[in-house]
Order: structure tokens, then sequence, then C-alpha cells
């Protein structure tokens, strides 16, 4: 993560929450984003950084005419990228958040003065984050075998989920949770600590809801016919 403020090319995105620790596949149609991407993608290694943003939602315009954007994002490298008549086919990872200082008039690419925001350090074995984890994948695997492939996560994922560190576990659950985008820009706002518990809320939500309709899922499925 670079020290202090850092620039960063922009590239916003309508509903659209990118986390650290995760990978992000985007099919890209918009010729000035496609450039972005091919211009970033031909960079040395060291400087494959693109700053993911979320526009706001509305026809509200900057004073440049540019869609405005939220003040939070993630910087993300460029993995891979892809050209097909269709469009380009773009894999970012998430680095670090970071908060937008102030954007940079220096066209052809929109680009801002950004703030890394560096995670709390976290010992994996204190007691409080260990039960956060086991609560978290505990309730992952009863969604995931109760709603099957309607679930985004299979029981392999899972698997999977529960061999990486805290921060990669709860962002990959931020990112793929059926949440509103303003909902998810929040989550990334917050520190790991606080995310950790929002995430792990958002799951016993879900939990209680399938408790709820458990009985009206049966009588649907005819099963009290049985």
């Amino acid at each position: 993560m670079p020290d202090g403020d850092t620039r960063l090319l922009l590239f916003p995105l309508p509903d659209v929450v990118h986390f650290p620790r995760t990978e992000l596949r985007l099919h890209i149609l918009e010729p000035r984003y496609r450039r972005l991407v091919r211009d970033v993608s031909a960079m040395d290694e060291e400087s494959r950084w693109i700053g993911v943003v979320t526009i706001k939602p509305g026809p509200r315009l900057d004073a440049e005419g540019r869609p405005e954007v939220f003040p939070g994002g993630t910087a993300a490298r460029v993995l891979d990228i892809e050209e097909q008549p269709d469009g380009s086919h773009v894999v970012l990872h998430g680095e670090f958040r970071f908060e937008l200082q102030r954007e940079l008039d220096e066209p052809p690419h929109r680009q801002a003065l950004v703030r890394p925001v560096e995670e709390p350090w976290l010992n994996e074995r204190d007691a409080g984050i260990v039960a956060v984890r086991k609560r978290v994948l505990d309730l992952l695997r009863s969604l995931s075998a109760e709603l099957g492939e309607s679930f985004p996560l299979s029981g392999e994922d899972i698997d999977e989920l529960a061999d990486c560190f805290f921060e990669e576990l709860i962002n990959r659950i931020a990112a793929g949770v059926d949440v509103p985008p303003l909902r998810k820009l929040q989550l990334l706002t917050e520190p790991l600590p606080e995310r950790g518990l929002s995430v792990l809320s958002i799951l016993r939500s879900r939990r209680q809801v399938m408790d709820l309709l458990r009985p009206f899922r049966r009588l649907a499925d005819g099963s009290e016919l049985n």
C-alpha cells in the first residue's frame, strides 16, 4: 500500500462496489473505459493501479459534466484484459480501500488524489474474531444447504472461504451478498472488525427470514400433502 496521498486513474461504475482481497470481473462496452483499461494494462506491472468508485444514483453531474461519485473506493490492479468484438473482458483484484481527496483535471482519463485507508491489525486467533468467523461460516453452510443453487456460494466455495484470512473471508461475502449498492458502500467504509459484525448481522437476518418462510415454502412445495 502506498504511503500518503497517491494518484489514481478512476473507474466509475454504477451500482458496483469493489472490495479489497476480491476479484471483480467486468465486461466493458464504453469506448472511453475500454481505452482506460488498455492504457493501464500497457503500463509496467507496478503501475497497473485503477481506482474503482461508485457513481451516485440519479442524473447528478459535477462541475465538469461528469457523473458524481462517492468519495470512497478500492484501488485495484488490472490482472487480465481480453479484447473481444463485443467489448473488453477485464479482471481486477482489489488491493486497498481509499478516500478520495480531490479530482485532477488532467485528461484524457479521469483521475484523483486519494488517501489509502489501512485496515487495523487483527489477531486471527483472538476469541472475538474466531467466534465471528465460526458463526459466519455456520450461517453460510446453513443457508447454502437450504437454498441450494439459488444461494451464491456452494459448499466447495464455503470450504475455500474457511481457509482464508478474516479480511478476505468478510470482503468476499460482502461483495457477493445480495444487498443494495449503498449498503455495500457502507460496508466498504467500515473498519474490518465492524464490517465483520455487519456481515454477520446480514447473514443472521437472512437466516431469520428463511426460518419464518419455511412453513410457507413447504406448503408451496406440496409437502403437507405427502
